[in-house]
C-alpha cells in the first residue's frame, strides 16, 4: 500500500496542473471529490460502515478531517497551480516534515532534537535555493501550494485518531462524502455553467482519473498502509521517491522543463526529509501521546 501511495501521490501535481490550465476550479473539485465519494459508498454499504460517518459519536472529527484534508486542499492546490508549473508545486510541498515538527512541538508537547533544527533547516535551504531563482512566481500561487502539505498533515492527525475503531474505508469514505456535500452547492450556486467542459473526453478522462486514483485509491492505500505500520517509517519509504517521479511525469505529459537549481534545491529538501524519519520502528505504536506524536509525521496524501 505504501508502494502504491508513493506512485498515486506523484501525478496528484501533474493531473491537477493540467485541470487548473482548462477547467473551472469548482467544478474540477466538485467532479473529483464526487467520484472519490461515489467509489467508497458501495464498500462503505457492503460493510455496513455508511451510517458510521454520520455517527455522532464521530461526525465531528470526520467532518473536521475532511474540511482540512480535502476541501481545504482542493482549493489551495487548483488555485495554486493555475500560475505555477508542477514542478515547482512538487519542491513547495516538500514542506510537509516542517508542517509535522511544527504540529509535534504544539500539538504533542514535544521538544526538537538537534537533528530535526538540521533536517528542517536543510528543506528550507532546498526550497530556498529555487525561490532566489524567482521560479516561484506569482508569490501569491507559491504560497496556496506551500501552505498545502499543514492542512494534509492536520487532517491525518484528526484521521488517525478514529482508527480505530473505524477502518481505512469508513475514513476514506468520510474524507470526500463530506467534502462532496460542500463543493457539490458551491458548484451549483458559482459554476454550473461551466458543466460544458467536461464534454472534452480528455478533460473528463482527467477528472475521472484524479477522482478514482489520486483522490480514492491514494487516501485508501495511505490508510490502509498507516493503520498497519509505524506513520514515521511509512513516510521513510514514500517521501523520497514522490517528488522524483513527478518530475519525471511533468517533463513526460506537461512537456515541463526541469533545471538543474529545481533538480538540486529538490534533492537537498529530499536529504532533509530523510534526515526527519529515518531510523523509525515500522511497528505502528497506539495509544495516546505516543500514537499523535506519530500521526505528525506522513507524507503528501
Amino acid at each position: 500500500m505504501a508502494v502504491a501511495n508513493t506512485i498515486i501521490g506523484a501525478t496528484q501535481p501533474v493531473l491537477t496542473r493540467y485541470a487548473a490550465m482548462r477547467l473551472d476550479p469548482i467544478l474540477f473539485c466538485a467532479a473529483v471529490v464526487s467520484i472519490a465519494a461515489l467509489c467508497a459508498i458501495p464498500f462503505l454499504h457492503r460493510r455496513g460502515e455508511l451510517g458510521l460517518i454520520f455517527d455522532r459519536r464521530y461526525a465531528p472529527r470526520l467532518f473536521a478531517m475532511s474540511m482540512a484534508g480535502t476541501v481545504t486542499t482542493s482549493l489551495t492546490l487548483i488555485y495554486g497551480l493555475q500560475r505555477i508549473d508542477a514542478v515547482v508545486g512538487v519542491i513547495l510541498m516538500q514542506t510537509e516534515p516542517i508542517y509535522s515538527l511544527i504540529l509535534a512541538i504544539v500539538v504533542v508537547g514535544e521538544r526538537p532534537a538537534a537533528r530535526q533544527l538540521v533536517a528542517t533547516a536543510a528543506i528550507l535551504a532546498g526550497i530556498g535555493s529555487v525561490f532566489w531563482a524567482g521560479s516561484f512566481s506569482p508569490w501569491t500561487a507559491a504560497l496556496l501550494v506551500f501552505i498545502t502539505p499543514f492542512f494534509w498533515q492536520s487532517s491525518h492527525v484528526l484521521g488517525l485518531g478514529a482508527m480505530p475503531p473505524l477502518t481505512p474505508i469508513s475514513v476514506t469514505g468520510a474524507r470526500f462524502i463530506y467534502a462532496s456535500l460542500v463543493f457539490i452547492p458551491l458548484f451549483l450556486w458559482r459554476s454550473i455553467g461551466a458543466l460544458s467542459q467536461l464534454r472534452d473526453p480528455m478533460l473528463f478522462g482527467v477528472v475521472f482519473l484524479t477522482g478514482f486514483f489520486v483522490y480514492f485509491l491514494s487516501a485508501l492505500t495511505w490508510y490502509g498502509a498507516i493503520s498497519r505500520l509505524s506513520l514515521s517509517w511509512t513516510t521513510a519509504l514514500v517521501v523520497p521517491g514522490i517528488p522524483i517521479l513527478s518530475m519525471m511525469f511533468a517533463a513526460i505529459f506537461l512537456g515541463e522543463s526541469v533545471t538543474a537549481r529545481e533538480v538540486i534545491g529538490s534533492l537537498i529538501a529530499i536529504g532533509g526529509v530523510l534526515a526527519l524519519v529515518t531510523g523509525a520502528d515500522p511497528h505502528r505504536k497506539v495509544g495516546g501521546v505516543i500514537e499523535a506524536a506519530e500521526a505528525v509525521h506522513q507524507p503528501i496524501s
